[in-house]
């Protein structure tokens, strides 16, 4: 039953990969020229948050995109309730096709721009991939952040995390840099959580 479930999940990750594909062929939604770049660069790159996702959580993806990581975390976590938040009508109307082509009842598209104030509600885990720097991120979801909640960022080059974690409130917050295995880019995971 395990190794059907799982087939089913590779299948619909390949699915969504070349809808991705098609779509940006007409829409221009991401640059990637083939479907073995698109593994490369975003679905390789997206799999580790999956390390840090509860079944229980409910997710808000910032700046969503063309569904990396909100569609594979839709996916390969079925039990997870994700939000995909993106301000893009484009890239809003391919992530809902995307929805309903492969059926994710646990995923839903916001349309929105988010601002500090927003009335979202709160999260248990609040991920993005380059939506915004670290700080300017803890300002707009400052109140969606349940309060044993925390941030699963995906990020680029150390030297640019610990410039942007300057500015954060080590009273209000704690965090871990997590290095990936990475071969070509230099790529980390970065975890903040509320301190108790």
């Amino acid at each position: 039953m395990h190794e059907k479930k799982k087939a089913e999940k590779l299948e619909k990750l390949e699915k969504f990969v070349n809808e991705a594909l098609a779509f940006n062929k007409k829409h221009n939604i991401f640059v990637r020229e083939s479907i073995k770049e698109v593994y490369e660069k975003d679905v390789d790159d997206c799999l580790p948050v999956l390390q840090k996702i509860n079944n229980s959580d409910k997710i808000l993806d910032l700046g969503s995109g063309g569904g990396f990581p909100g569609i594979i975390i839709a996916i390969l976590k079925p039990m997870c309730e994700i939000h995909l938040l993106e301000k893009s009508k484009k890239k809003c109307y391919f992530l809902n096709k995307t929805i309903d082509l492969l059926g994710l009842k646990n995923a839903k598209v916001l349309n929105t721009v988010i601002s500090k104030n927003n009335s979202l509600g709160s999260y248990t885990l609040i991920t993005a991939r380059a939506f915004s720097s670290t700080t300017n991120i803890l300002k707009l979801t400052q109140n969606n952040l349940d309060d044993n909640g925390k941030y699963v960022l995906l990020k680029g080059k150390k030297e640019k995390i610990t410039e942007e974690l300057a500015t954060i409130d080590t009273n209000k917050y704690k965090y871990e840099i997590i290095k990936l295995e990475n071969k070509k880019y230099e790529r980390h995971l970065l975890e903040i959580k509320k301190s108790e």
